[in-house]
Parts: C-alpha cells; structure tokens; sequence
C-alpha cells in the first residue's frame, strides 16, 4: 500500500500496488517527491472508536462501530459493532494509552483494522470530530460535537452512552457532477432518520455530501437498510455512481 505523505483522504493518495508496473504508473500519476509505503494488511472489518480526553485526564469513549468503505471511501457506520470482550478491550486500551501518552484534549477519533486472528491494528487516527462519530448526534446522551467543546473549555465531560440499541448511519455520497441541492430525495429520506445535509455547492461522485442517521437497526438489517437508503438517493443508479 502506497500514501501520499499530505493531502490523503476520502480514497484521494493511496495506492495498491500488485506489481512493478502498478509502481512505474504511480509515480507518472502522483507528481511527489517522496511517498509512504506499508504492507497491506487483509483485515476483516473496519472498525473506529472515537474517544475524548479533558485537560485533567478523563477519558471517555463512545461505543466502537463498525465502518464499511468502498473505493477508499465510507460508505456506512454501525454501532456498536458486534464484537467479542477482548477486543474491544484491545481497542479501548490501546485508545487510552495513546491518550494519555500524547497528554491530548479534545476528541479524538481511531481507525482499526480488525484481523482474522482476533487481534486489531492502528491503521489512522484523526485529532477532530469524524465521520465515524456522526451517529452520537442521534443515538448518544452527548454527540461528538458537544463532547469536544465540553473537553477543549474544561467542562464536565457528557456521558456517551448509547440511547438506541443499534444506530447505522449512511453517507450520502455524491454519484454525478452537479451544483443540485437534491431536496428532494433528502425529503423522502427523512421519513426512514435523520437527514443532515453539508451545504456543499458542488456535487461530484463520491464526495460526502450529506448522511442519513437510522435508530433501533440490527445488524442483521443493515445491508438492507443501506441498500434501500442508497436506491432512494441515486434514483436507482448503481452502487459504483456513488463510490467511483
């Protein structure tokens, strides 16, 4: 796996590469002078915990979720994902160390790659509100927004318990060139969660313009609910208009 060293995000500077050749047409088509390599590293979910440092050393995490990418970009966030004791207890002390080493305030989210042998990886971590976290705005006591302002102006911390039993959150990801504000697909969706719309004045496929949060899902529903929220956002387009 090939990185830009800046300016990598959303599927934008990263690269698989299978062989020479693969090697040959990146440097034709990334004009850097430098770029991170590591082994990819075949894992079998995508996992995300964010969590919350105060000045005085508390620690408060939100449940972990399960995040789903598709071409490098996000496509849905699950919580709480469905996982064993020990490894959300990975994840969570792990989480806690850094913290602490780091001596951070503020919000913080973490990206794992969960692996067939029970164990976890870091694979990124962002010093911000994220994506991932967006589902604490309907399914949490305290959202992930509110919970960084309490942390950054040494309020009490919120509890982030959740207060829905499953919470899928969708992103609403652009499948088409456009300056449209789709009101009305956004309109039709709101009938099935929460609709929250970015504001951006331009659409392009696969950029995050907007997400859709669904309370009390399973984990058994989530194809299916993804799949119907997508159908209804497209038009009935293919899954790969918005993920291209």
């Amino acid at each position: 796996m090939v990185k830009t060293r800046r300016h990598g995000y959303d599927g934008l500077g990263t690269r698989v590469i299978h062989t020479p050749a693969d090697l040959t047409a990146l440097w034709q088509a990334w004009p850097v002078p430098s770029v991170l390599a590591e082994t990819y590293v075949p894992f079998v979910q995508e996992l995300a915990l964010v969590a919350v440092r105060h000045p005085a050393g508390t620690i408060a995490t939100y449940p972990i979720s399960r995040t789903h990418q598709a071409n490098q970009v996000c496509r849905w966030v699950f919580a709480p994902a469905p996982l064993p004791d020990g490894v959300i207890q990975q994840i969570q002390l792990h989480t806690h160390t850094l913290l602490t080493a780091l001596d951070y305030q503020g919000l913080l989210a973490t990206e794992w790659f969960y692996l067939s042998n029970g164990t976890v990886l870091l694979n990124e971590i962002a010093p911000r509100t994220h994506n991932s976290g967006h589902y604490t705005l309907d399914a949490c006591v305290t959202s992930q927004f509110h919970q960084h302002l309490r942390a950054v102006t040494a309020q009490p911390l919120g509890s982030t318990a959740l207060t829905s039993p499953g919470v899928l959150m969708v992103n609403l990801l652009g499948y088409e060139t456009a300056t449209s504000d789709y009101a009305l697909p956004r309109q039709q969706l709101a009938q099935w969660g929460r609709v929250y719309w970015y504001g951006k004045n331009q659409s392009r496929p696969g950029r995050k313009l907007g997400h859709i949060n669904l309370l009390n899902v399973q984990p058994h529903q989530v194809t299916a609910w993804v799949d119907r929220v997508e159908a209804l956002w497209s038009g009935g387009l293919s899954k790969a208009n918005l993920i291209q």
